[in-house]
């Protein structure tokens, strides 16, 4: 597969590869004289806009936004950014070889470690209907290739294949450990909790090659979702508790911490105050060494205005 890296491109590089369409835009020209195709594309290491100047009208028709195209194009400046300027687009088919792992991000550590340790984890319950409630998900071929494909975030945090996995995993692990410093919380119902929080976001984000949000995402938000979700395994599971289905609806809920933050109700337990703090904890230290690493300089201390972050 020809490529090379976008965090690689460099002023004047000449450009042949294979790259995922984030946005196509037909656009007038200035002189109104016809038009031009704006366009992003992206790879497992950034993004970069550029235009198609020639044909634009024809190209726009045989191309649309998650499409993995070819391109050919010069790296050029324009206002103190990197820009393409693009001679040619095409769209990818079934006789190139494409290797999605350069064109995707991923996660860095193993996915199929990290869902060892998620199915560790819920193996570790020791309360029976939320072990059984948790086999319900894990035993399911679906939801298992879901949730390793899914991103954590589509902005601000675990923007990533496998993004969801690992937060989920980062968060319960906090979670673990904070629990036996407070001898009243039930430690099984704040594991399942941290678990299956945002397990909605397997039916709010699309899977890839580009990371938006479904209609069901956009409409309900992940957390309905999710609580949805649970709610449906449980019906499956005999005489489930009604206090501990709604105790563990109250964490799903709450664990964003605040109405203006999506979340339905604010944490009222103590269950549901660990599971909020653990989630911003996991989620704001991920931005942050995201951006460390993304805009690391030896000249420069500060990073660009982080929003998750303030």
């Amino acid at each position: 597969m020809e490529f090379k890296p976008i965090a690689d491109f460099h002023i004047g590089d000449e450009i042949t590869g294979f790259y995922v369409l984030r946005r196509a835009d037909l656009k007038s020209r200035r002189d109104n004289k016809g038009h031009y195709l704006a366009v992003d594309i992206s790879d497992a290491t950034g993004h970069i806009s550029g235009n198609v100047w020639e044909h634009a009208d024809r190209i726009a028709n045989t191309v649309q936004a998650g499409d993995v195209v070819k391109i050919r194009a010069q790296v050029q400046s324009y206002q103190g950014n990197k820009q393409l300027s693009i001679q040619r687009l095409r769209k990818a088919d079934e006789r190139d070889d494409i290797d999605m792992k350069y064109l995707v991000p991923t996660v860095k550590e193993d996915i199929q470690a990290l869902w060892k340790e998620y199915t560790g984890l819920a193996g570790s319950l020791v309360n029976p209907f939320l072990r059984s409630l948790l086999r319900k998900f894990i035993d399911d071929p679906e939801f298992e290739a879901d949730f390793c494909e899914t991103p954590g975030g589509k902005m601000w945090h675990h923007g990533y294949r496998g993004g969801l996995l690992e937060h989920t995993v980062g968060v319960t692990k906090i979670c673990k450990a904070l629990a036996p410093l407070y001898p009243e919380v039930d430690r099984d119902l704040l594991i399942a909790a941290a678990l299956l929080h945002d397990i909605g976001k397997i039916r709010s984000y699309s899977h890839g090659p580009t990371f938006d949000y479904t209609d069901e995402g956009r409409l309900l938000g992940h957390i309905v979702i999710g609580n949805q979700m649970v709610l449906e395994r449980i019906a499956d599971i005999s005489a489930f508790p009604e206090e501990l289905s709604t105790s563990l609806q109250h964490l799903i809920l709450s664990h964003q911490g605040k109405l203006e933050q999506a979340s339905p109700v604010v944490p009222m337990t103590a269950e549901g105050f660990i599971l909020y703090y653990a989630d911003e904890i996991d989620s704001k230290l991920n931005a942050y060494y995201r951006i460390k690493y993304r805009e690391h300089k030896d000249d420069v201390r500060w990073s660009s205005y982080v929003r998750l972050l303030n």
